[in-house]
């Protein structure tokens, strides 16, 4: 008897040991499948011809926040780049890359921060066209350009540029394309005077960002900026009529002197440029220029961010440029 019961729980052990080896084995493989496909994957996006600038993201399936193997030569070109202009007056200048159909990106020092400058003007956009989702006719509210607010805007060097007159009055919407397309400094702060800096403290607070405070100089890299432009690319913010409309005032930007110079004339480019210097016994010491936003490549748009620091403005325009073209040149080699 006791044979038997040995035999038993022999047969028995067997058979547990083999179906664990077996199971282990084959949730091995499946998993190893399944991560596979899931790498596959790539964001669901509603591919509507109703729409020119954004393309609407239905469903997001990237599993993974790592850079682009597809991009690592173009990186490298890039780091390689940035190193010979740093003998022509560049000090520094960081670069982020996002395929915003596919999800792959690459950077390069693409943590570092900046001033933003102008650029705040596509966040100063979304708060205004998230408040008309709000609070209908806002957009066709008019606010009046006070001599207050001229005063205080001659006193800051390269901020005095605007169109605007003393006593006239503009609706919310003039305002808001005034500082998109010729980045008008008089219409960037009439809206700002009208704005509770809690909307900014939410926004920052739900894209991850950095907390945002109005008293304290804001730095941004150009990794984090991609954001914005990502919340109106894929219309999860904004509606799609406004995001559209957004991304269609950030193409008729007239700066044409950074990404813009790097592609083929009549390329499509939605974009914001910041420039912001600092000056020492009314010289200007240091100089910084950043040019953001989306290249309309064919049926692959793509999102690049330039910041750039150093001593010579043509030089960092020149950074730029020579940047977009090697993106550009890149996308045009791998099609």
């Amino acid at each position: 008897m006791k044979n038997i019961y040995k035999i038993i729980l022999s047969t028995l052990l067997v058979f547990v040991v083999g179906f664990g080896v077996g199971y282990l084995v084959s949730f091995s493989k499946e998993n190893s499948i399944l991560n596979k496909d899931l790498k596959n994957l790539h964001p669901i996006r509603l591919n509507s011809s109703s729409y020119k600038f954004i393309n609407p993201l239905l469903v997001n399936a990237n599993v993974t926040a790592n850079e682009s193997t597809r991009f690592s030569g173009l990186k490298n070109k890039i780091s390689d780049l940035i190193n010979q202009e740093k003998s022509h007056g560049l000090n520094r200048a960081s670069v982020f890359l996002s395929d915003l159909n596919q999800g792959e990106w690459i950077g390069v020092n693409e943590k570092e921060k900046y001033q933003p400058a102008s650029m705040f003007k596509v966040v100063v956009m979304i708060a205004y066209f998230r408040g008309s989702e709000q609070v209908p006719g806002l957009l066709d509210k008019k606010l009046t350009y006070t001599k207050d607010i001229d005063n205080l805007l001659k006193n800051i060097p390269l901020d005095d540029q605007t169109s605007l007159q003393v006593g006239s009055s503009y609706t919310i919407d003039e305002l808001v394309n005034k500082m998109i397309v010729d980045s008008d400094n008089g219409a960037k702060d009439l809206l700002m005077n009208q704005i509770d800096a809690s909307f900014f403290k939410s926004l920052f607070s739900i894209l991850g960002l950095p907390p945002f405070n109005s008293d304290t100089q804001l730095l941004l890299s150009p990794r984090q900026y991609s954001l914005f432009f990502r919340l109106i690319y894929n219309a999860t913010f904004l509606d799609g009529d406004l995001s559209e409309k957004a991304l269609g005032l950030l193409s008729k930007t007239t700066f044409n002197d950074g990404l813009v110079a790097g592609v083929p004339a009549g390329t499509v480019v939605s974009h914001k440029f910041g420039l912001y210097d600092t000056t020492k016994n009314n010289q200007i010491t240091d100089i910084q220029l950043h040019d953001c936003g989306i290249v309309y490549y064919k049926t692959t748009p793509y999102f690049l961010c330039v910041m750039t620091d150093g001593n010579n403005l043509t030089e960092l325009q020149n950074t730029i440029k020579n940047i977009s073209s090697l993106v550009y040149k890149n996308y045009q080699s791998n099609q």
